[in-house]
């Protein structure tokens, strides 16, 4: 299976990097990038992306046959309001629409393309709040993400399924934080998180959005299942 990736060169993304070059079912990786990366690796190919909003026709020739993205692409630190919304919402509507429409409409067999976007768990849906106590701006972009990435799928049915993982903190691989502590925190690792988003870009999931706790049980039992398979000697 061939997937699109962005944000491998931050923290959630270069773990779902780092997975999919794991999975048996990944044979290629498309890692859509301001810069090149410092690995190498036969399934990952860089293709260099200075400008998100729009796709050139050899860069949709270098997709083809992609069934899926990962969109981990996005600030959370403070940037001027446009910024913000041009990278965390303008960015990732153009991806969806030209993914879906261009790509999606050359799947054969009844397969959808995939969209799995990282959003977060305070996300809020409702436009009219705009009064929001903590960081309203963030969430209240996200939250039209969501609606328009539904509304897109609306629009595309046989082309389009998306999806939408709300992790809440994320902690580091080897944390000392414990893992039984990790539902109280509202917390997941973040092994746990990539091995979810990648299982997603793959396989789907049951419902449009995945919420925390799902990703954390569903995640570490695909990341013990893959690094398991990882072990065999068969591989």
């Amino acid at each position: 299976m061939k997937i699109i990736l962005t944000g491998a060169t931050g923290f959630i993304g270069e773990h779902v990097l780092s997975f999919a070059r794991l999975h048996p079912a990944i044979t290629s990786i498309l890692v859509l990038s301001r810069r090149n990366l410092p690995m190498m690796h036969p399934k990952v190919k860089v293709i260099i992306q200075k400008d998100f909003l729009n796709y050139s026709d050899d860069i949709l020739e270098a997709c083809t046959g992609a069934e899926a993205c990962i969109w981990s692409l996005g600030v959370a630190r403070s940037l001027s309001p446009e910024d913000n919304r041009r990278i965390n919402l303008d960015y990732t509507l153009a991806a969806a629409e030209t993914f879906a429409g261009v790509l999606g409409s050359k799947l054969k067999d009844g397969r959808k393309f995939r969209f799995v976007y990282l959003s977060g768990m305070m996300t809020e849906r409702d436009q009219t709040k705009k009064n929001l106590w903590f960081m309203a701006e963030a969430r209240l972009i996200r939250g039209e993400v969501e609606n328009r990435l539904i509304e897109l799928q609306g629009q595309l049915p046989e082309q389009l399924a998306s999806y939408v993982v709300r992790p809440g903190g994320v902690l580091a691989t080897n944390s000392f934080f414990p893992s039984l502590l990790e539902p109280l925190a509202r917390a997941i690792t973040v092994d746990d998180l990539a091995a979810k988003m990648l299982d997603t870009a793959i396989n789907g999931h049951r419902t449009h959005i995945i919420e925390l706790d799902v990703l954390r049980d569903e995640g570490k039992t695909l990341k013990k299942r893959l690094l398991k398979e990882k072990k065999s000697p068969s591989n």
